[in-house]
């Protein structure tokens, strides 16, 4: 893991919990807490999770469209008013992962500003090919822009045609991290596939889960699945009164976001109780 910039911390060392060793086959790797990682889409989810413990946030907007790149006023405000460690998703629409060259062209020129003014920013990039398998000129060019920052990604992994060798590509391609649902729209559902890409990755990759992770389940996913890391988003949503419609296509409800604080403490509890953090 590489160190985190300016005033952000690094990702705490995390070591593999006790009753996953030798889950992958390294029985000799000491015991590790999971890593907890908060999906955030403002400064003040950010700071919610940086106050209940979290390790990391991933910086991203508009999250029902499964988050795309955020404003770099808000990466900014996250970078200079938290210490919490923070990862940056790089994903210009909301659509699917077969990216045109226009859209190719605006997920290089955020890359290139990330690397402009904060080169070692871990990002969250992804695509994949005709094929469906990640796109490693992509890739390349992604890492050549930011040689010294770790690289994950992101869920377009869960649109892969196949994830195990999805997985492997990664990390012939020299990325650090996949955050998944093992191919499922929740976690726990693609338990089995999880366990499958840990075992893919080896010691030197990390397999973040993500989909649906809660108090409720966050144990059970990581127990089934053996993934180092955890991933969700923690929001709570209150309708609020639209007025005119904002696009003459009409407009979804709209709705003030807070932080949902709770959950991630519960989510970090739940683990302690369990013996992984």
């Amino acid at each position: 893991m590489v160190e985190e910039y300016h005033s952000c911390r690094p990702v705490p060392t995390v070591d593999r919990p006790q009753k996953l060793r030798g889950y992958l086959g390294h029985p000799t790797q000491s015991p590790m807490r999971v890593a907890v990682e908060v999906c955030v889409t403002s400064l003040a989810e950010a700071l919610a999770a940086e106050r209940a413990g979290a390790d990391s946030v991933e910086v991203c907007s508009w999250l029902a469209a499964g988050g795309i790149t955020p404003s770099a006023g808000l990466v900014e405000a996250v970078r200079a008013n938290c210490r919490i460690s923070m990862r940056v998703l790089v994903r210009p629409t909301g659509g699917g992962f077969r990216y045109a060259p226009t859209d190719r062209t605006v997920m290089l020129a955020e890359v290139r500003a990330l690397a402009a003014s904060m080169p070692e920013t871990r990002a969250v990039i992804g695509a994949l090919d005709a094929a469906g398998a990640p796109d490693t000129v992509y890739l390349q060019e992604a890492r050549a822009l930011l040689p010294k920052a770790e690289l994950t990604f992101h869920r377009a992994m869960d649109h892969a045609a196949d994830p195990l060798v999805a997985v492997r590509t990664c990390r012939q391609a020299g990325l650090q991290r996949v955050l998944t649902s093992g191919g499922r729209s929740l976690a726990i559902d693609g338990a089995d596939i999880l366990r499958a890409m840990v075992q893919q990755a080896g010691p030197d990759m990390i397999i973040a889960a993500a989909g649906g992770i809660g108090p409720a389940n966050v144990v059970e996913v990581v127990e089934r699945s053996g993934v180092w890391e955890v991933h969700f988003a923690a929001q709570l949503r209150t309708p609020v009164n639209a007025g005119p419609a904002l696009s003459s296509a009409g407009q979804a409800p709209l709705e003030e976001v807070a932080p949902d604080e709770r959950k991630i403490e519960g989510v970090l509890n739940a683990l302690v109780k369990a013996g992984l953090r």
